[in-house]
């Protein structure tokens, strides 16, 4: 596959490692010389100097050549237009992907297909608020991730925790515990490896697990968690972004009811006072510390720090667990390699939009029937919901006679009554079924071929 890329930012460069390490063949384009220069250091790609919206310079970069064109440059309208030259002189490309950061081209309702030549748009808050109202509604856990309507929690635990014991083989472990479960990876040694029965856990393993059982996940994982997990009831937002904006939004009034929106500029208090009346909007710095202590901030259930800050997302949510908030969810905006520095600071979930993008992206690529896509243990693990479509080769057939050649795991099915389960050999591929897959990252050219 080749992908031209438009915009050699921290997205860009996220988007094309994931695709690299597949075998896609990537070239940049970007005005700035230094980071073409990066990105031919960092990747095996090209690097072509100019700007997405020079017809010339487009031709230069191989955009007639390319299968997918994604333009992820800080400016929506370059965006917009490099996607509407690309479909007026090169037809033949097959996707336009623009990643477009203003609510104000998205209006109150999603953008027709195919227009001014995008393909696929994404709005990278969008995603990040959606992903929060997922995390909010469903679970506080950077790595337990609930999949909507129905009861699949896929989760990872590493060896010595709950019933991982070195030395168990996972056929054993399922004999010995009452629950259905599926382990769809093992993360040994900086690898996923895909298991059998026969595979046996070993020191220092992390395993990713999904179940549709409250009990097995306590059971496997050790933890409560999932059983005693209730949506709260005292949410504090820091900062009136675009992605505190989408947040409400996608937050039905009974929600925003529990919220209170802590912000500086008394413009913006003012204006989401006013679009948002249900909330209690408080126009203060979070830097003062009489703030924490006159609003009994330390007494909510959920701090939410959304500002464009990476630095002061981290600290305030470090410090509002200190003081007595239950769970706290900070942005990484800018620099995807806090994650790991913030959730050592005892911050629940830290949301990287720019990972969270490039999952966006991903999810278009794989083909249709895809409606979510996650990635665990750096992106080497991708799972997947996939609707079967009428096309699907194997529909009508039985698990046990499809041979996924080891790559991909299925750990759930849903019907399209809402009734969900873990499949076993009997289970017969349907039409309008919802199936949780599981696949090494790069195993991924497998999956989309499997559902061309």
């Amino acid at each position: 596959m080749n992908v031209l890329i438009i915009g050699a930012g921290r997205r860009g460069l996220r988007i094309a490692q994931h695709l690299s390490a597949e075998g896609a063949s990537i070239t940049f384009l970007d005005r700035s010389a230094v980071r073409c220069q990066i990105a031919e250091a960092r990747l095996d790609c090209l690097s072509v100097c100019g700007s997405g919206t020079d017809i010339e310079k487009l031709r230069e970069a191989g955009a007639e050549n390319a299968d997918t064109v994604i333009a992820a440059t800080d400016s929506d309208e370059i965006n917009i237009v490099s996607c509407g030259i690309i479909a007026s002189a090169f037809p033949d490309v097959e996707n336009t992907i623009a990643v477009i950061r203003s609510s104000g081209y998205l209006g109150e309702a999603e953008l027709p297909h195919m227009i001014l030549g995008i393909t696929h748009l994404i709005n990278p808050d969008l995603e990040g608020a959606l992903r929060i109202v997922d995390t909010v509604r469903y679970g506080l856990y950077q790595d337990t991730i609930i999949f909507p309507g129905t009861d699949f929690i896929l989760f990872t635990v590493p060896e010595g925790e709950g019933a991982i014991r070195n030395g168990s083989k996972l056929s054993d472990l399922r004999k010995n515990l009452p629950y259905d479960f599926v382990v769809t990876a093992i993360y040994r040694n900086a690898s996923v490896i895909i298991p059998s029965g026969d595979t046996e856990i070993k020191q220092g393993d992390i395993l990713a697990i999904i179940t549709d059982s409250d009990q097995a996940y306590a059971a496997l994982s050790g933890s409560e968690m999932s059983s005693v997990y209730s949506e709260p009831d005292d949410i504090v937002i820091l900062g009136a972004t675009r992605i505190t904006r989408f947040l409400l939004n996608t937050f039905t009034p009974r929600e925003r009811k529990k919220v209170r929106l802590v912000e500086k500029d008394s413009a913006m208090a003012e204006e989401f006072a006013s679009l948002y009346p249900e909330i209690m909007v408080l126009n203060a710095s979070i830097t003062d510390e009489l703030v924490w202590e006159n609003e009994d901030l330390g007494m909510a259930d959920l701090f939410l720090s959304l500002t464009d800050n990476d630095e002061l997302n981290i600290v305030t949510s470090g410090y509002a667990k200190k003081i007595g908030v239950k769970k706290a969810i900070a942005q990484i905006k800018s620099n995807a390699n806090y994650v790991q520095f913030a959730l050592s600071l005892d911050v629940d979930v830290a949301l990287s939009i720019t990972d969270v993008t490039s999952d966006a992206v991903i999810r278009f690529l794989r083909g249709d029937g895809i409606s979510a896509m996650h990635t665990l243990f750096n992106g080497d693990l991708e799972v997947y919901e996939y609707i079967v479509q009428d096309d699907f080769r194997f529909i009508g057939k039985k698990l046990k006679d499809v041979k996924f050649r080891s790559r991909i795991v299925l750990a759930g099915a849903k019907k399209p009554d809402g009734s969900s389960f873990i499949p076993d050999g009997e289970y017969t591929f349907t039409s309008g079924d919802s199936l949780i897959m599981a696949i090494r990252h790069e195993d991924s050219g497998y999956l989309k071929e499997l559902f061309q």
